[in-house]
């Protein structure tokens, strides 16, 4: 891949004792990160006060959800807070939408969760109607960007069915439903093969419906740096391991898209680069414990 790729961070979880989103986002931006990003989870920060918080305190920096939980939302409503932070941020906002996963957070804030199959018909439909409230006259705040650009993750086929054909760009984690797990949110990483028939479903379903085949955004889930990295990711699978993860693997940690092993961060980005390459990854997103790993493999990767 010849363009530069693009860094985001995803902060906001103050109640796992991290710092907080104004402070997260300036470092972010001072290290050079792209994108700061925001979760949609019970127990978690509100992701549009934490990106709001973000754009008050960044000049540069994208700001994008990564991504709503559509369950907990209303189209017009959300279209409203989508203009709002297009607004203030000076046309900064990327709109992150997936189908959520996780049954027990409906359960405790009391909102149904639909079988898979519903919520994916719905996806499509909530997405065009928050384009149309974004593109309508109703008196609100008018988005900058016209159209606000819209992205999707999953790593099933009939989730990215839905993304390659609405979204204007395509998430992928790493992760898969683990076989005999505890139902939706337990999850394994995918190996490398696995991936590669994900990239391929997704260029096949792009082309299928007319899309530009446009870079891909990944979200590694850590960044290790300074240790031998076979040494690390063999620590890191037996602890998997005894926690009855029967999946995980030191070579899957290794090699997976999801995770970042090596010694310095010269080879983190020679590494980054070789899977742009192989799999046609624009984006490279981190959760905020890695925010400080990441900004140095950032430093390397532009010198």
């Amino acid at each position: 891949m010849d363009a530069l790729p693009r860094f985001g961070v995803n902060i906001g979880w103050v109640s796992r004792g991290e710092a907080p989103p104004v402070e997260a986002a300036r470092a972010a931006e001072a290290a050079g990160f792209d994108i700061v990003t925001a979760a949609d989870h019970v127990g978690s920060t509100s992701p549009f006060v934490a990106l709001a918080a973000a754009a008050a305190v960044t000049e540069r920096v994208r700001l994008r959800t990564y991504v709503l939980d559509i369950g907990f939302w209303n189209p017009g409503l959300l279209a409203r807070d989508v203009a709002t932070l297009d607004a203030i941020s000076g046309g900064r906002m990327e709109l992150g939408l997936g189908l959520g996963h996780m049954r027990r957070e409906h359960e405790i804030v009391g909102v149904p969760f639909a079988p898979y199959g519903e919520r994916l018909e719905q996806l499509a439909r909530f997405t065009a109607q928050v384009r149309r409230h974004l593109d309508g006259d109703v008196p609100s705040p008018r988005p900058v960007q016209r159209p606000v650009p819209v992205l999707m993750g999953s790593m099933s086929r009939r989730g990215l069915e839905v993304a390659c054909r609405e979204a204007d760009v395509v998430a992928l984690t790493g992760l898969m439903n683990a076989p005999g797990g505890s139902g939706p949110g337990s999850f394994r990483v995918c190996s490398p093969e696995e991936f590669d028939d994900r990239v391929g479903w997704v260029r096949e379903l792009r082309a299928a419906h007319g899309r530009p085949d446009t870079p891909l955004d990944m979200l590694v889930q850590s960044v290790v740096l300074d240790d031998d990295p076979e040494e690390a990711a063999a620590a890191e699978a037996a602890r998997a391991a005894e926690e009855g993860d029967r999946w995980t693997t030191a070579r899957t940690l290794l090699e997976s898209p999801a995770f970042l092993y090596a010694a310095t961060p010269q080879d983190a980005a020679a590494e980054l680069a070789r899977r742009a390459a192989r799999w046609g990854i624009g984006s490279w997103c981190v959760h905020q414990p890695s925010l400080t790993a990441m900004a140095r493999v950032i430093a390397a990767a532009r010198p």
